[in-house]
């Protein structure tokens, strides 16, 4: 029994710090940058200007009006038999 108790508070500490060790690895490995739990090495006041330096551009997809347009209640019976 001495054995368990000089051991479980080991186990209770080093079980969170790996998985969240492992969590980190599995994201990493998935390409996810920058997004880890744990400290990088990366300089982060130079990846938030790279950010900032290069806006993405705005492009409107909306799409043009074709024609008219039929105007009907949403709550007429036809148009719910129809739906």
């Amino acid at each position: 029994m001495n054995f368990f108790n000089e051991y479980a508070l080991l186990v209770a500490v080093a079980v969170p710090v790996l998985a969240i060790a492992g969590l980190n690895l599995f994201l990493w490995i998935g390409g996810e940058r920058g997004t880890l739990i744990l400290p990088t090495t990366q300089d982060r006041l130079s990846a938030w200007q790279a950010t900032e330096a290069a806006p993405a551009a705005v492009t409107d997809t909306t799409p043009a009006s074709v024609g008219d347009v039929a105007e009907a209640p949403a709550n007429d019976a036809e148009v719910r038999k129809a739906a």
